[in-house]
């Protein structure tokens, strides 16, 4: 696996999640990571990353071949993962959205490792759940090496974050089933099951999407998305540009 590469991989993720439009920090700009994260209302300092862009790209480039090469770096991803956010963190290389960064890069190294076939695993509810065993997990590496108090956490994060994911879609399923067979029994929509399908791929529909998807021809589209609205499967909500159609019952899902 080669999905790592310092400035297409980690600077890509860090500008979408921070809206900022530079890489690496600079030489001058002093980080340090509190409890809580850098905001005005974080804890504690309890770690100052190392500063040099030199310093910097080093330890970068060491994270991705820790993570790229499994012939010299034998560990089971799952360790690896926990291992690679440590480092990651640990480095800070960007002035803000380090830990947004990093927890997407959890997720895409399980992706590419093939233990989930979608990124779907998102670690972000366990963490803020648990965000003082977090941040005393990493405090714990750094001052006195307590990689196994480490490592069982990301993993209870695993385990815990699959069992609602596997819950959650199931749900979703069963959600996606109750709604189609009740189109199907109180309405006349020609294939119902293409349009459930499209309400389902993300919690908000427009006319649009179902154009483009080629579902149906724009005046059906619309025609269809205010009789489900009509059936309380959707909730109609308008915007600058226009409506938006709310699937409510996956919107609830996704927000437990």
């Amino acid at each position: 696996m080669h999905i790592i590469n310092i400035n297409n991989y980690f600077i890509k993720i860090y500008r979408i999640v921070s809206q900022f439009s530079d890489g690496i920090r600079t030489p001058i700009a002093q980080t340090v990571i509190k409890e809580g994260g850098t905001g005005s209302n974080a804890g504690k300092t309890f770690y100052t990353p190392p500063r040099g862009k030199e310093v910097l790209q080093t330890k970068m480039s060491n994270l991705i071949d820790f993570l790229n090469d499994d012939k010299k770096y034998p560990i089971d991803p799952l360790l690896k993962m926990a291992i690679g956010h440590y480092q990651f963190e640990a480095i800070h290389p960007f002035r803000d959205g380090n830990g947004r960064t990093g927890r997407i890069l959890n997720i895409n190294y399980l992706t590419q490792k093939g233990l989930i076939d979608y990124p779907i695993l998102f670690l972000s509810k366990f963490i803020m759940d648990n965000k003082e065993d977090y941040y005393a997990g990493l405090s714990g590496i750094t001052q006195r090496g307590s990689w196994k108090t480490w490592i069982m956490y990301i993993l209870k994060a695993v385990e815990v974050t699959s069992n609602l994911t596997y819950d959650k879609i199931n749900d979703i399923i069963s959600a996606k089933e109750a709604i189609l067979a009740a189109i199907q029994a109180d309405t006349d929509i020609q294939r119902p099951d293409q349009l459930v399908n499209a309400i389902f791929t993300q919690p908000f529909t427009r006319v649009k999407h179902l154009v483009d998807s080629r579902t149906y021809a724009e005046n059906t589209s619309r025609k269809y998305l205010e009789l489900l609205t009509q059936l309380g499967v959707l909730e109609k909500r308008e915007v600058s540009k226009g409506f938006y159609y709310l699937n409510l019952e996956l919107y609830r899902i996704l927000s437990m």
